[in-house]
């Protein structure tokens, strides 16, 4: 258990404001745009465009997963090797991804997580 919940912390760790930040900025245009737009129940089509763009999140955050996770390595190489005539093996290929994707953090899926979660709560308080 223990092991497990340090796992989960150090996911965590990997988290930069930054990016953070950005994609923060970014994926609430819509939905305070939305809102501001709008004449009456504001809150009700803030906490609707919010459910949307967690949506998108969503996805993108489970294909990202699914990059992370190195499903798509044996495409990527194939692909890569196909373009530059690189003669790296895939053994090399895969040592290299796996080092890229260390310090990598699936902001998208956090992120979806927390517009649900807030979604969710402003969806009580509007009824």
């Amino acid at each position: 258990m223990k092991k497990r919940l340090k796992s989960w912390m150090n996911r965590f760790r990997n988290i930069r404001p930054g990016p953070l930040l950005s994609q923060l900025i970014i994926t609430m245009i819509y939905p305070v745009a939305k809102a501001a737009a709008s004449e009456s129940k504001r809150l009700l089509i803030f906490t609707d465009s919010l459910t949307i763009i967690a949506a998108a999140l969503l996805i993108a955050g489970i294909v990202y997963s699914l990059v992370l996770h190195g499903d798509y390595d044996i495409a990527a190489f194939i692909l890569r090797r196909s373009q530059k005539n690189e003669k790296q093996s895939f053994d090399a290929y895969l040592e290299d991804r796996k080092r890229e994707r260390e310090d990598a953090f699936n902001y998208p899926l956090f992120l979806a997580m927390l517009y649900f979660i807030i979604a969710l709560i402003l969806a009580y308080t509007v009824l």
